[in-house]
């Protein structure tokens, strides 16, 4: 069988579209979870501003949670991640 070989830029495209696809579930689940958290019945009419601090401060949080533990196991994996 002979090998084929994948354009670079199509695999480039490619990738690029991955990482859109995942940022956007990211935002997505950030979203739910921080929605869930500030908003525990049912949404009022008019977004305040101690809802919106709430919403901030919550996707805030789970960022910084998260890059957290990205460089955690960066570390763990010997790649050399900030401490």
């Amino acid at each position: 069988m002979a090998e084929q070989k994948i354009d670079p830029m199509l695999m480039n495209f490619i990738q690029g579209e991955t990482q859109r696809q995942k940022f956007t579930e990211q935002v997505h689940n950030l979203s739910n979870k921080c929605w869930d958290v500030c908003i525990p019945d049912r949404p009022p009419a008019k977004m305040d501003a101690k809802l919106q601090t709430c919403l901030t401060n919550c996707v805030n949080q789970m960022i910084d949670a998260s890059n957290f533990m990205l460089q955690r196991l960066q570390q763990m994996q010997g790649g050399g991640g900030l401490s």
